[in-house]
C-alpha cells in the first residue's frame, strides 16, 4: 500500500524501494516508480491513473480477438504514434530519462524506461509483453507468439523484423531495476553528482543479487564513498 503524505494537498508516494525490491513478484513499474521516488517527488496516484488511461486507450484501439499481434499493434499505435513516446536522442544521458513519472510527463526516455512504460500499460490492458535485454539496447516483445513479436519503444514502437537471438529472454523486474540503477550510477557520475551516484549505487544492493554479482557492486560503492573523504 502506498504511503500518504500529510496535509491538504497530500501526495501519495510509492512504498520504499528496498521494501518492494525484497518482494519476489513486484511488477516492474512498481519498482520503477519506487526507484524514481528515491530521487524526487512522485505522485503515485496520478501516475497510476495516467497508466490506467493509456491502457484504456489501448483496449479501445485493440483489434478484434483472433489477430495474434492485435495487442502489440494497439500498444504501438497508442503509445508510439498517438502520444509520441520516443527516445531522447538530444540528451540521452539525462537522469530524467530514467524516471518513469517524468517519462510519462515528457514523453521521452531511455530504451529501458520506455520499455517499462510499454510493459506497465500492457499489463493493465491484459496484453502479454515483456522487457527483453539486448547488448547495448532494450526492447519489448511477446516471445511466446509464433513468430515472436518485437517492438522498439525508443523508435516509437517500431516492429522489429529480425527474430530474437537464441539467448533472448524476458527479463525479470529485478534485472530491469538493476540496469536502470546502473544507468543512473553512470549518468549522475558523469555529471559530478557524487551524492546521487552513491545513492543509486547503494539502491542496487537492495535487490536480490547473487554473491558473485553483489560483491563488485559493494566494492564500487566503497570506492565512491571513499571519495567523500
Amino acid at each position: 500500500m502506498a504511503r500518504t503524505a500529510r496535509g491538504h494537498n497530500a501526495r501519495v508516494a510509492p512504498e520504499p524501494f528496498a521494501l518492494l525490491a525484497a518482494q519476489p513478484a513486484t511488477p516492474v513499474d512498481e519498482l520503477a516508480l519506487a526507484l524514481a521516488a528515491e530521487f524526487g517527488g512522485v505522485d503515485d496516484v496520478s501516475v497510476r491513473a495516467r497508466l490506467d488511461e493509456l491502457a484504456g486507450e489501448v483496449a479501445l484501439q485493440r483489434a478484434p480477438a483472433g489477430e495474434p499481434d492485435a495487442g502489440t499493434a494497439a500498444l504501438r499505435e497508442v503509445l508510439g504514434v498517438r502520444h509520441g513516446f520516443r527516445g531522447d536522442r538530444e540528451d540521452y544521458d539525462d537522469p530524467r530519462n530514467s524516471m518513469l513519472q517524468l517519462v510519462l510527463e515528457r514523453r521521452l526516455g531511455l530504451p529501458i524506461s520506455l520499455s517499462v512504460l510499454y510493459v506497465a500499460v500492457a499489463r493493465r490492458a491484459d496484453i502479454t509483453l515483456s522487457g527483453v535485454g539486448l547488448p547495448g539496447h532494450f526492447i519489448v516483445g511477446d516471445l511466446g507468439a509464433v513468430p515472436p513479436v518485437l517492438l522498439d519503444p525508443f523508435t516509437g514502437g517500431t516492429v522489429l523484423s529480425a527474430q530474437p537471438s537464441a539467448g533472448a529472454r524476458a527479463w525479470s523486474a529485478h534485472e530491469i531495476a538493476l540496469r536502470m540503477l546502473n544507468n543512473l550510477v553512470g549518468s549522475y557520475g558523469r555529471r559530478g553528482d557524487l551524492g546521487r551516484t552513491i545513492q543509486a549505487a547503494q539502491l542496487r544492493l537492495a535487490l536480490p543479487l547473487e554473491p558473485s554479482a553483489a560483491e563488485p557492486l559493494r566494492a564500487e560503492l566503497r570506492a565512491l564513498r571513499a571519495r567523500l573523504n
